[in-house]
């Protein structure tokens, strides 16, 4: 799964337009190129497809371990996230309901996220 990267020409818009364009993307960092992003409450019963693409137009993935969680299964989902089987490697975000072993997270790529950190 590639990172969310930002064009040259993207770069170079001002930061109203990159909200109306993508309400689920904030940039931050010095030179705005760390994306950030927002989950919205409203993409599970809104049609809006600015919203509802986001992880289409980026090709997220997500997987769920050791845990059922409907809310944010469905949260990912309606934000255009792909779920992956458990055994893949191959996601953007790992939710998991307990704590990984540190191999697992030394082995994590830098775009690969984690909801769950031992202590």
């Amino acid at each position: 799964m590639p990172a969310i990267t930002r064009d040259q020409e993207d770069s170079e818009s001002s930061s109203e337009d990159e909200h109306d364009d993508l309400p689920c993307i904030a940039w931050s960092g010095a030179s705005k190129t760390i994306p950030i992003l927002l989950f919205i409450p409203e993409a599970i019963v809104s049609k809006d497809d600015r919203i509802c693409s986001i992880g289409d137009r980026y090709k997220m993935a997500f997987k769920i371990v050791r845990t059922e969680s409907r809310l944010v299964r469905g949260l990912l989902t309606n934000h255009g996230f792909h779920e992956v089987h458990p055994n893949s490697n191959d996601f953007n975000l790992m939710w998991t309901g307990s704590h990984l072993k540190p191999y697992i997270l030394r082995g994590l790529q830098d775009f690969q996220k984690v909801n769950h950190f031992p202590r």
